[in-house]
């Protein structure tokens, strides 16, 4: 590949770099919107809620937040660190991405149990895991090859 034999560095004024990114602000609100009515639309919500939380827990936890960062202005749209299981774990990524087979074992000295049905299972259950539903993936699809305002 031959070597330019000449190059021109583009230096914006600061003044209209943050008027262009303003200009763009009413798109990627709307955007923003588009898709946090498709994660709600979208996200897996149990009969029975989880967690010792309602039905719905983790679908009430969408929301959009607007930042501004070093790099500019942002939207964050989805549940953020809002929705957690017991032990810190972002509950709808593994609702996302599914879960491994892997073990729940009883943090005391006492059998794991269904209080709804009375169910008891002893100490260790081997869980086989959950399959993937890709409602954030999904979401961000609704706003693929449209013109936002």
């Amino acid at each position: 590949m031959a070597r330019p034999l000449a190059s021109v560095r583009v230096v914006l004024e600061p003044e209209f770099e943050r008027t262009a990114a303003l200009l763009g602000v009413p798109a990627m609100e709307a955007g923003a919107a588009i898709v946090a009515r498709g994660q709600r639309s979208r996200i897996p919500v149990s009969r029975d809620g989880s967690y010792g939380r309602a039905a719905g827990y983790a679908k009430s936890k969408i929301h959009v937040e607007r930042g501004i960062d070093a790099l500019g202005l942002y939207w964050d749209v989805g549940t953020g660190d809002q929705a957690l299981t017991p032990d810190g774990t972002n509950y709808p990524v593994l609702l996302e991405l599914g879960t491994p087979p892997h073990e729940i074992r009883s943090k005391g000295n006492y059998p794991l149990r269904n209080r709804k049905t009375g169910q008891v299972f002893g100490k260790v259950v081997h869980h086989p895991g959950t399959q993937p539903h890709p409602w954030l993936r999904a979401a961000l699809a609704d706003i693929a090859g449209r013109v936002l305002p």
